[in-house]
């Protein structure tokens, strides 16, 4: 056990002297495992993936490890399981508004609610249309046009934690104006 300590002990050196290989040692040594423990959280492999894959850019480009000072492994798997336990609650605060919404879109209401539900999707409408453009936009393409984060991804080009962050954003913001707790 404290082979495994000191292994990573020098890991941190050399990544702290930017040495790219460690990065890779690092990658390769720590990913799976880290994975699986973002999966046993979040129960969705790909999500578990991608979060695994955003966490190595971010901790490589934005030299995340200059601020560790011992605990390298420890660090990442705490990292993980904090960004796993964020998502799991974006992910189900989205399903949340998103059976509010789809119950509005379905017409679930009475036939003499039809009047309160026109009035809903008109401050709802006026909401979406005070959101930063980019919330706006993803949250348009999530609800209406009914595309998966995946796909938003792909169109704009930007990674499904951006569109998770983005719709997180909006939902926030819509709650507040909307007064929905």
């Amino acid at each position: 056990m404290q082979k495994e300590s000191t292994d990573y002990s020098l890991l941190l050196e050399a990544l702290k002297a930017f040495d790219l290989a460690a990065f890779d040692t690092l990658y390769r040594n720590t990913r799976e495992r880290l994975f699986a423990y973002s999966f046993s959280i979040l129960k969705d492999e790909v999500a578990a993936q991608d979060l695994v894959q955003d966490f190595f850019i971010d901790f490589w480009e934005s030299k995340i490890f200059l601020n560790i000072h011992s605990g390298l492994l420890g660090y990442l798997v705490r990292s993980i399981g904090n960004r796993s336990i964020d998502l799991k609650k974006k992910e189900e605060r989205r399903k949340l508004l998103q059976r509010q919404f789809g119950e509005i879109e379905a017409g679930s209401f009475q036939e003499g609610d039809k009047l309160v539900n026109r009035e809903l999707g008109r401050e709802l409408e006026a909401a979406i249309t005070s959101l930063p453009p980019m919330p706006a936009k993803v949250f348009r393409l999530h609800y209406v046009e009914k595309q998966s984060y995946k796909e938003i991804s792909e169109e704009l080009g930007i990674s499904t934690a951006t569109i998770s962050n983005h719709m997180t954003r909006a939902l926030k913001m819509l709650r507040q104006q909307l007064k929905i707790n």
